[in-house]
């Protein structure tokens, strides 16, 4: 995992950023329903399971950016890592309260894949289990008792948090009777504009319609 400072001298995004971090700080989000007819056959076929591949679909489009991988290094300079990885949650059945687990982002689904299972498996086991933090993490949740139309998370910390945070909610069949899913992706507005997020979404639909090109 590498970290790569900002040059601001040479930086298009200085003026737009220092503006978002310093004047209008703020973060927004954008919910969309994606499109997962494909996907959910897919799966079904392959007998998978839809929390670690849609975690997968997500990390690779977040790293797909270079503008949802930033952060600080810990001399407080801004830059971007060559890759973030998936913090995410998992709900304890006893207690009903959420923990966080993280997998290291790989750009071979299967790799992943097996690596998020084993982990969610071992967790379901055993609560106390756990997985190192790393610093080059974004945040994922998924809210599968029910779908909705829009989803918010209010941050507070000494720091911006650049990194994004995606969540997505129960699939449903829609009119045209496709299956549609909403997912929501949040971001600190010094780091990404809503240009950025088309490209995700655009990324994300790509993948969700043709798994078997990337999922294989």
């Amino acid at each position: 995992m590498n970290f790569t400072v900002i040059d601001k001298a040479k930086w298009a995004r200085r003026e737009c950023f220092e503006h978002f971090i310093n004047n209008a700080s703020c973060t927004y989000s954008i919910t969309v329903n994606v499109d997962i007819t494909n996907l959910i056959k897919f799966i079904k076929e392959n007998n998978l399971r839809i929390y670690p591949v849609f975690t997968w679909i997500s990390s690779k489009c977040i790293n797909n950016q270079n503008e949802f991988k930033m952060g600080y290094d810990q001399n407080g300079n801004v830059g971007y890592f060559d890759y973030v990885s998936p913090s995410y949650s998992v709900l304890n059945d006893k207690t009903k309260v959420m923990a966080d687990l993280c997998t290291e982002y790989s750009d071979n689904f299967k790799r992943f894949y097996t690596d998020m299972v084993s982990s969610l498996d071992k967790y379901k086991e055993d609560t106390t289990y756990t997985t190192p933090f790393a610093p080059n993490f974004y945040i994922v949740s998924c809210l599968p008792w029910f779908t909705y139309t829009s989803f918010n998370v209010n941050n507070e910390g000494s720091q911006p948090f650049l990194f994004p945070m995606v969540t997505w909610g129960k699939y449903f069949k829609d009119t045209d009777n496709a299956y549609k899913m909403p997912v929501t992706i949040q971001i600190h507005h010094a780091a990404a504009d809503g240009y950025h997020c088309s490209l995700f979404y655009a990324d994300m639909q790509e993948i969700c319609s043709e798994p078997e090109k990337y999922l294989l």
